[in-house]
């Protein structure tokens, strides 16, 4: 990731990593206040919408004005980061909440905004999107949580927001940005690449087998 944000004008000082805690660091107290019971998600899933939630808290608490999120399967961007954050800011309105980007989902496909060679931002509703055929091709206003763009005052909102999670960071953000009547946005074309087959907090190996029967014994006592 490092490389990638030297390649595309990303300031490495204005950079904060949110290394943990992993799926074998989570503790009985994290899963209490992070949780819904009866989530039935996997620890993976838990470590990654944790995660989520505080990168947010450090927003909040570092009172930015704008921030990124983004998470480590990102393979690459098709022009530099602030080049593109510009443009978004050029384009939103002055009440605008959040901008997701990813390669996942075709805004036109989505029969909202008409897609325009002039623009990168569109709004985006935040119910769940079907085509023709019934079939589900969006939950909602996020685009997965791989990279969004926040202002200090809806980081906040969604912060406050948060806990307790029944689902993955992207699935849940859903909820919230329904909960909070978000006004969201897609960028298209997309920024981002994504990088696949990438090894994360939601793999399992033989190793984290000791983990694996403490994770079980705390999800029954808190009925996870």
């Amino acid at each position: 990731m490092t490389a990638l944000f030297s390649k595309f004008g990303i300031e490495q000082d204005k950079v904060t990593f949110i290394n943990s805690p992993n799926k074998n660091e989570l503790t009985y107290e994290i899963k209490k206040n992070a949780v819904q019971k009866k989530a039935g998600i996997k620890d993976g899933w838990i470590s990654c919408s944790y995660k989520h939630y505080l990168a947010l808290e450090q927003i909040v608490k570092n009172n930015d004005e704008y921030a990124v999120v983004m998470e480590d399967n990102i393979g690459g961007f098709y022009e530099d980061v602030p080049t593109r954050l510009m443009k978004y800011l050029s384009e939103l309105p002055d009440d605008w909440d959040i901008v997701f980007d990813s390669v996942w989902g075709d805004y036109s496909l989505m029969n909202e905004e008409k897609i325009s060679e002039k623009k990168v931002v569109y709004r985006k509703n935040n119910s769940v999107t079907k085509n023709q055929e019934g079939k589900i091709i969006s939950h909602g206003g996020t685009r997965a949580a791989q990279f969004y763009f926040v202002n200090k005052r809806s980081a906040k909102i969604i912060y406050e927001n948060f806990l307790p999670f029944n689902h993955s960071a992207d699935m849940w953000m859903n909820e919230v940005l329904r909960n909070i009547d978000s006004k969201s946005f897609w960028s298209e074309p997309s920024l981002v690449t994504s990088k696949f087959n990438l090894k994360t907090s939601t793999n399992l190996s033989y190793k984290d087998f000791p983990y694996f029967i403490k994770s079980k014994i705390i999800n029954l006592s808190l009925g996870i």
